[in-house]
Order: C-alpha cells, then structure tokens, then sequence
C-alpha cells in the first residue's frame, strides 16, 4: 500500500467519539474484533488508534489490574477498509502482576504486536520531576490562530489538526511546529472532548494511548526541517512505548513535553513526558518512526 503522503485525508471526517472509535468486540475467547478504523494523512491506520484498540483488547483479560506499560511495534500499515483481530495470549498471570500479548492482525496479517503489563496496588515511595513549563493551554495558540499563520506562511505543509479531529491542540508558539527548532524540544497541549462522559479509569488510560501517538514524532524533526506531516517528509512510526503512573483524565487539558535526542539513519527517537493540570507526572513515553526528506515533486 502506498505511503505517500495525501493532504485531501484532512477534510475526511474523524470520528469525534472515542470510546466509540476504540470499541471492541469479543467474537471468540480472547480474540476481539474492531468496529471502525481512522486514517492518518500518510494512507495508513492512526498508529494511537492501534496501540489504544490492543489495550483495550488486553484490558478485556486483565479487569482486576491496572495497566502500568505496554511496548508496541508496528510491522506493517493497517488497511482502513479491513477490520482488525486483536488476539491477546495471557502470558502471566502472579500474585501482584499480569502480562498480556497481544497480535492485531488485517487479512491474517500481523500488523502490530504488544506486550503490556498489569500491576495490583502496594504501598511504596513517591514522587516525580515536575514540568518547568507553565501549565497555560488557554493562552497557547488555537486551531483558528494556527491556520492563520499556517495560510501566511505560504508552504505546501498539512495542517496540524482541525475541526474534524477527535483531539484538540494547542500550541505554545512557532517554534518546533512552522519553524525550526534547534534544541529538538517542543511541548504541546492536548485533550479529547469525548471522554468527558466517562468515568471508568480503565477508559481514560485507553484515550491516553490514543493521544500519545499523536504529534510525538515530531520532536526529532523540529532540529531539522517544519515538523508538520505534508509532502517534504515520510514518516512511519517503528514503535510505542507507553508507561501509565497515575490516574488521568483526558477531557481536560494534558501538557506533553517532548524533545528529540537522537537521529541518523532516517531513524529517529522521540521521548514524552505528560502532566496533568494539577502538574502530576501521568505518563512517560518513548517512540522511535521511520523519518526522512523526500521531493514533493518525485
């Protein structure tokens, strides 16, 4: 399938729900089947919605446990006009954790495999290095502001996000987005409206998954050229780490704040930290994507 990148992707319509979008059905003992499929603007499956519909899948068998990490690898790009199987094996099952793998396949096709694990509570130490970054969401940049310096500054790059999306963005300037950013670092805010009726802790770190793929490649990027998706760049992302310390709510506003420390070799590492607004730590995040310049023209 081609990966080429498609700016006429941006007008398709999102699903704007979720939970809906993440839903899952059990059509034998482990093995779950999805609903609907999102397409990114590169012709491949949204990578969060994957990585989110896995842990889901997984959650299905652990429902006395709390995820606390999953590692993903995508093989190949999901097809949106194919359902997916998410085959989840029970590795584990201990005293105070589980482990779960599972294989989400198109056509008989791998096209993701992730192992996650549950944790039950123990009383232990705690603490966690807060965000030098004012938590102001309300004062960044919204998606109106932002279409209108993308319009002025004239270049054949895709827009960041919109209307359509089940995500919204805002940014705290230029920097890392329509210009370079020498330090590799950027941050961003992000929520989904749709998981405001939702009250399952379970749910929330579902969406978490979703959003933490959206965005995160572009860390590495900024050093280099305008980190947003559009003909200049192929991007497909290798991998997905994700670690859940502390009960989130993505309805409202959640401070990501990456930065890029490696590239070469057209294979570049992105790493996340994601704060909540009372400024907790609420989740890491690692990621390593396929990335390199390529002629709009060719």
């Amino acid at each position: 399938m081609s990966r080429k990148y498609d700016d006429s992707l941006y007008d398709a319509q999102w699903i704007r729900d979720i939970p809906a979008l993440l839903a899952l059905d059990e059509v034998a003992p482990d093995l779950f089947r999805n609903r609907d499929n999102q397409r990114n603007v590169y012709r491949a499956l949204f990578g969060g919605q994957i990585v989110a519909q896995a842990l889901v899948a997984a959650d299905r068998t652990a429902p006395d446990r709390t995820i606390h990490s999953l590692h993903a690898y995508f093989l190949r790009a999901g097809i949106d006009s194919e359902p997916i199987d998410y085959r989840v094996e029970r590795l584990r099952d201990g005293g105070r954790f589980s482990t779960r793998r599972v294989e989400a396949l198109q056509k008989g096709q791998l096209i993701l495999t992730m192992e996650a694990s549950y944790r039950s509570p123990v009383a232990g130490f705690s603490h966690y290095r807060a965000s030098s970054i004012a938590f102001d969401p309300e004062k960044a940049l919204d998606e109106a502001t932002f279409r209108t310096l993308r319009a002025e500054d004239g270049r054949s790059y895709g827009a960041l996000f919109g209307g359509h999306y089940p995500i919204e963005v805002r940014l705290p300037g230029k920097a890392g987005f329509l210009e370079r950013n020498a330090t590799g670092k950027r941050h961003y805010w992000l929520r989904a409206p749709g998981a405001e009726s939702c009250d399952d802790p379970m749910v929330q770190r579902q969406i978490l998954a979703f959003l933490s793929d959206f965005m995160f490649a572009g860390a590495p990027l900024s050093r280099h050229t305008v980190a947003l998706p559009g003909p200049h760049l192929f991007v497909a992302s290798l991998d997905h780490c994700l670690w859940f310390h502390r009960d989130v709510r993505c309805d409202d506003w959640l401070l990501f704040e990456t930065d890029g420390p490696n590239a070469e070799n057209g294979v570049n590492l992105a790493r996340g930290l994601i704060y909540n607004r009372a400024g907790e730590l609420v989740a890491s995040m690692v990621q390593e994507a396929l990335q390199y310049p390529v002629d709009p023209a060719g």
